[in-house]
């Protein structure tokens, strides 16, 4: 592997992969910022959904990176599978909610959902194909038609 360093082409070898892999360097800090906040909302949302994909995921990704880099700090362990696993937590939680709900209510989540894109000037979403926020909206939906407002 000494070539790598040495070589013309193996420096520009190294360079183009360090430049290919350096996204996947903001992947935890994506998702600290970003995801892992919406992770306990959606647990309390769809608790027997959610906590199975968190479990399976993170106890996978903390696995191997105990693998990876040895027994030697677990919280920053815990850390690092919680932040790489937020994702496609949501994402995987958001496609079994998807495939789960009937049609008016996804209809009713698409509706919610582009009164508030009109409000905070973001692009409609179409209810034939989920969205990010699908979860958020299909619970809102579910509260706006069970609410009765009080007699006066």
């Amino acid at each position: 592997m000494t070539w790598l360093a040495t070589t013309p082409l193996g420096q520009v070898l190294a360079l183009v992969i360090a430049v290919a892999l350096s996204p996947a360097l903001f992947w935890p800090l994506v998702g600290i910022v970003q995801d892992v906040w919406q992770l306990p909302m959606l647990v309390r949302l769809r608790p027997r959904v959610a906590i199975s994909m968190i479990a399976v995921l993170v106890l996978l990704l903390f696995a191997l990176t105990t693998w990876v880099l040895g027994p030697a700090h677990v919280p920053g362990r815990l850390l690092l599978a919680a932040s790489f696993s937020a994702r496609p937590v949501l994402w995987l939680t958001r496609l079994i909610v998807w495939r789960l709900t009937d049609c008016p209510l996804r209809e009713d989540a698409a509706d919610i959902r582009n009164e508030l894109a009109g409000r905070l000037r973001e692009r409609p979403v179409n209810a034939d194909k989920s969205w990010p926020t699908f979860v958020f909206d299909l619970e809102r939906a579910r509260r706006r038609a069970e609410y009765e407002p009080p007699p006066i």
